[in-house]
């Protein structure tokens, strides 16, 4: 059964014995043993007729009080199933009962065999909700529960520890250029330049030992960011994937101009050089998850790559 409540009944028109078949039950009607202990047997002898859902609402905690005579007699209260009433002297005694919350089964045998009895939210006087009610004949109770579909996993936020960041710069020639001045008369130069370059900024979210992160998860978020004179600080918000999918990579081709109007002094060589900074970043970061109302903290450390500071250097050496 799956998703759902049934009572199902050995004669036409819903009388006669039943059978109550709840989500994740497998049923076997015939009356032998089960070799699979996920099966539950209910002895209806092969006989199934008629069957209609069981409405109500089976997410509350059950609860069931079951008496051995009237409602001042002596009584044993119950949140879960009940497998062998013997184990609390109350075997094929019971003839009072009131439901709290929830609804119950109750069987005539141990280990929820035999002829059942339906039992809703209220109070029994050796009646029941539906079924033959059988007066000092229950040997054990099971409970109805449905359990809520569980709510979705929310990334409520990531805070980034700038403070604890790592950052390591290198490098990247885009031009070179040199030229001498072997006279003894200041020369003017002007040289422009132009080259198109690859370069792939790339972030990976690495999650501590023990985080059960999927592959990918979107997020909008800002990530860290390296600016002009190597200050980090906090992106812009745009969507990323924050899943444990190692090295994602966003490549962008650029072309970049260079204009170097230039005097070189007499017996002089001048070297220009063009380059741009790969910056490496490690940063901790704490993740805020929530689901429903269950809130809780995960940790790991962001990985990225990515290029700024397109800067010029000149450099002079006499000859």
């Amino acid at each position: 059964m799956f998703n759902c409540r049934w009572v199902l009944y050995q004669h036409n028109d819903y009388k006669g014995n039943i059978c109550v078949a709840m989500e994740g039950d497998r049923i076997n009607l015939k009356q032998v043993q089960p070799i699979d202990k996920g099966i539950i047997v209910y002895d209806f002898d092969n006989i199934l007729s008629s069957l209609k859902p069981l409405e109500g609402d089976f997410t509350v905690e059950p609860n069931i009080e079951v008496f051995e005579h009237d409602f001042k007699s002596r009584s044993i209260k119950f949140k879960d199933d009940i497998r062998d009433l013997r184990w609390y002297n109350m075997n094929d005694k019971v003839s009072y009962i009131s439901v709290k919350s929830g609804g119950w089964i109750g069987f005539e045998h141990v280990d929820f065999r035999g002829i059942q009895t339906l039992f809703l939210t209220g109070d029994h006087k050796m009646t029941s909700s539906d079924g033959v009610f059988q007066n000092d004949k229950y040997s054990s109770f099971r409970a109805i529960k449905i359990a809520e579909p569980l709510s979705p996993v929310i990334v409520d936020r990531i805070e980034f520890h700038l403070d604890q960041a790592n950052h390591r710069d290198i490098p990247v020639n885009v031009f070179l250029w040199r030229q001498k001045n072997k006279t003894n008369t200041l020369q003017r130069l002007s040289i422009t330049k132009e080259k198109s370059i690859t370069t792939e900024d790339t972030y990976e979210f690495r999650w501590n030992q023990g985080t059960k992160m999927t592959s990918h998860f979107e997020m909008t978020l800002g990530i860290p960011e390296i600016g002009f004179g190597g200050s980090m600080s906090i992106g812009t918000e745009v969507s990323h994937d924050i899943g444990s999918t190692q090295g994602t990579k966003t490549a962008k081709t650029e072309t970049w101009t260079v204009h170097y109007p230039s005097d070189i002094l007499p017996q002089t060589e001048l070297k220009l050089t063009s380059n741009l900074t790969q910056a490496k970043l490690d940063v901790p970061f704490t993740a805020h998850f929530k689901q429903g109302n269950k809130k809780w903290e995960e940790r790991g450390t962001y990985w990225g790559v990515q290029y700024y500071g397109f800067i010029t250097e000149f450099e002079e050496t006499r000859l």
